[in-house]
């Protein structure tokens, strides 16, 4: 094949576009010859390792037809003979010269020749019948006439040529006004078109919900349709309901009924629920969120804060905890082998608070497990992975016996129902009172090993007891519980964890 860079000629296709053959040759035994034939090809002995053998070629394609011998080819006798005679042969001073990157340079015309080619005349424009002037091109002035349509009439004469430069300037400025007149009457025109498009000024819930990946990263929902479920599940309610407006919201001692209500939200009521979707899903602070939909920061923190206690209380009204009989019915397969008697699978969660300035709330916040200051929560879950139950919130120095007690679960539960957790949940005593089984991993109790029964049940256990996991894993999924959470939304905190809680169960199923 040919060595020269860009060029794919080989002895396999050494035919040339013209239907010519292709002819390979090697370097010339000419010390400079060799040196030129490098450097004219492009090729860097130091920087490309090029080295030249008998095998390296350059093709016929790179050197002009005065580089070659005249043919000598003859009209019969033998094929092979008759083949190397029409062989193409170098002359010795040959160089190669062609190539892709050697693009020969335009010339350009002798002075003599060149003709200058005539102005392109404007089109006159005017707003009533003006005389425009013309040159004839032998030094005479004629004009012509400018209908109100725009058409250019011949045939109108003037008297001097100082009339028809005057008005010839007159046309001239009315086109430049008309012309600039005419690129601020589009550019209006298009902020009018996008003027009453709410996508286009804001980010919105409509700018996303044809794409289910985008509206599940910003709001949790796995698309716009469940989005709008949900939605239509609090409109009816968020339509009467009257923004929260901290300190200075209304004493319950005074009468609503004859109370006006305040200014028109600046945001439609789907609008603001996307906000606050976002909010608990991603985190963002208020001046990004006010950024985002061109609104004030302290109406993003109202906003924020009326819906999420709209959403708890229109989430604790529904029956989240489940029959038995429900139970049954979704119980996986899993569980109806070995635990088909359990009614919920319980854990307990913290999430991290700033340090409290009281000694006193310090002491009780404190957690020996996380080494943080927390406050805990108890969840329940069903087999089949729905949340069924989610406690008020306690301070992290809390046991989890304790919370099981003081939560009221007990109360829900029914004779012969079974209660999954984990060994931290000493409770086995009060369940056995009402009549409930406890199913933990066993404990060693003393013993250097554990048996292998015990090992087998520790097995089982923890691999159904691994969706309550998974669940806490989701509810978290909503950043605005991750980290520290800020102390403006301490007294929020306990609708904050249920809202996130119950928004699961809007997800897919966690066991199938």
């Amino acid at each position: 094949h040919c060595c020269v860079p860009g060029c794919t000629s080989n002895s396999k296709n050494a035919v040339a576009e013209d239907g010519k053959r292709v002819s390979f040759h090697s370097f010339p035994s000419d010390r400079n010859a060799h040196k030129q034939w490098i450097v004219n090809i492009r090729r860097d002995v130091a920087q490309d390792k090029f080295v030249v053998n008998q095998h390296t070629k350059v093709c016929s394609l790179h050197f002009e037809e005065k580089s070659y011998f005249p043919r000598n080819a003859s009209g019969g006798g033998d094929e092979r003979k008759e083949a190397a005679q029409a062989r193409r042969k170098l002359k010795p001073d040959a160089m190669p010269t062609i190539f892709w990157w050697a693009r020969p340079a335009k010339t350009r015309k002798a002075p003599a020749d060149r003709v200058a080619e005539p102005l392109r005349k404007r089109p006159c424009r005017t707003p009533s019948n003006r005389p425009v002037a013309v040159s004839s091109g032998e030094g005479s002035l004629s004009a012509c006439e400018v209908d109100k349509s725009g058409t250019i009439v011949e045939g109108v004469s003037y008297d001097s040529p100082e009339d028809s430069h005057v008005h010839c300037e007159c046309v001239e400025a009315l086109g430049s006004k008309i012309d600039t007149l005419e690129e601020e009457n589009e550019v209006l025109r298009t902020k009018c078109s996008t003027a009453g498009s709410p996508e286009s000024e804001i980010f919105s819930i409509h700018s996303i919900k044809k794409d289910d990946k985008l509206v599940n990263f910003y709001t949790g929902f796995q698309s716009f349709h469940m989005f709008s479920a949900c939605f239509g599940f609090l409109h009816r309610s968020a339509s009467e309901m009257r923004t929260w407006q901290g300190s200075r919201s209304t004493p319950d001692t005074v009468d609503r009924e004859g109370m006006k209500r305040g200014p028109a939200a600046k945001l439609p009521l789907i609008e603001q629920f996307f906000l606050v979707m976002i909010r608990l899903r991603l985190g963002l602070l208020e001046l990004d969120l006010a950024q985002r939909f061109k609104v004030h920061p302290s109406t993003i923190s109202r906003t924020f804060i009326t819906w999420l206690n709209l959403m708890h209380i229109k989430f604790q009204q529904l029956p989240i905890w489940l029959s038995r009989r429900k139970v049954n019915q979704l119980m996986p397969p899993s569980f109806k082998k070995w635990y088909p008697t359990t009614r919920v699978v319980i854990d307990c969660t913290e999430f991290f608070i700033h340090t409290p300035s009281s000694l006193y709330r310090q002491s009780a916040t404190w957690s020996d497990y996380k080494q943080r200051n927390t406050v805990k929560c108890l969840i329940g879950i069903a087999p089949h992975g729905h949340t069924t139950f989610v406690s008020h919130l306690f301070e992290g120095s809390i046991s989890d016996r304790a919370i099981t007690e003081q939560s009221g679960l007990l109360e829900l539960l029914e004779r012969g129902d079974s209660v999954m957790a984990d060994k931290g949940f000493d409770v086995e005593d009060l369940l056995v009172l009402r009549g409930l089984r406890l199913n933990i991993p066993p404990f060693r109790k003393g013993k250097q090993q554990m048996l292998p029964s015990d090992i087998a049940t520790t097995k089982k256990i923890a691999a159904v007891r691994v969706h309550v996991e998974r669940k806490m894993n989701r509810i978290k999924c909503y950043k605005i519980l991750a980290g520290e959470i800020d102390n403006t939304l301490f007294d929020s905190l306990e609708p904050l964890v249920f809202v996130c809680a119950a928004l699961t169960n809007f997800q897919m199923a966690l066991v199938a």
